[in-house]
């Protein structure tokens, strides 16, 4: 009898893991929506891009006035990976986000925002050394839809939410969400509060791959168009600038090659 017992014990275990297992993604991506149909092919699209495949995708439109809700039905249509969640009303960006953690599978989640865009590794980057972390922050550059000007944010605190994937079950455990009665912030909060359970973080360093932060006017932080100008003024100020210092870097090792050159032929003469 124990014998039987403890068989059926093992069984049970078994297909537990099983199916915990299947049902299990390594990543599921969250986008909020709301009025944002020009960027919306150019975010998904670089979602689905992406070198890893093995994701799902949660659009939640967040009772949208424009089409863009037509759009999102669109992309479920001719990808499977894609789910689709719609408000009646209008709730804001958190409980979007909110909504999505609720119905995610995935190991991990991560966080894009419908006017943004990724690079086509940057999940692939980020997942590659998951396995002992709880985050995984990455890295991302600021610019415009005026231009294609971008300019890396040196912040002292790290308060985006966008760059980096969650673990699931770390955000379960203690129950961590956005704040819905923040219409701005909640993504500043919402990272000081995972941090305060001293969750495992990796910090990966900065190889080019990046999440890329477009701001615009009618966006949640709400920038003018004279903002906008100057963010886009500093963005090319520092392309610019990078451009100076490569050609100069490239001018000190024509000169260091031309003086070993000549070295060389002195040498040659005095033998």
């Amino acid at each position: 009898m124990k014998l039987i017992i403890n068989v059926f014990f093992y069984i049970y275990i078994y297909f537990e893991i099983f199916f915990k297992n299947i049902n299990t993604l390594p990543l599921s991506i969250v986008v909020p929506v709301f009025n944002t149909s020009p960027y919306l092919n150019r975010s998904i699209n670089s979602i689905l891009d992406q070198t890893f495949k093995d994701f799902e995708l949660i659009l939640v439109d967040d009772a949208s006035t424009d089409n863009s809700l037509e759009i999102l039905v669109n992309y479920s249509k001719i990808d499977n990976r894609i789910k689709t969640i719609h408000f009646e009303i209008n709730k804001g960006v958190s409980a979007a986000r909110n909504s999505g953690i609720d119905i995610a599978k995935g190991e991990f989640i991560g966080f894009v925002d419908s006017d943004d865009f990724i690079d086509k590794r940057f999940y692939e980057n980020l997942l590659k050394n998951s396995k002992d972390y709880d985050v995984i922050e990455g890295n991302f550059i600021a610019g415009t839809n005026i231009s294609e000007s971008y300019k890396k944010l040196n912040l002292r605190f790290h308060c985006s939410i966008f760059d980096s994937i969650w673990r699931r079950d770390f955000l379960n455990k203690y129950n961590l969400r956005y704040d819905e009665s923040m219409r701005n912030g909640s993504d500043k909060k919402f990272r000081m509060e995972v941090y305060q359970y001293k969750p495992r973080i990796l910090v990966s360093p900065d190889e080019g791959i990046y999440y890329y932060y477009k701001r615009r006017v009618g966006s949640l932080s709400n920038f003018s168009e004279i903002q906008l100008k100057y963010l886009n003024k500093e963005a090319f100020k520092e392309i610019r600038n990078k451009k100076r210092n490569k050609n100069k870097h490239k001018k000190l090792i024509k000169r260091e090659k031309i003086k070993k050159k000549k070295n060389l032929k002195n040498e040659e003469n005095n033998n």
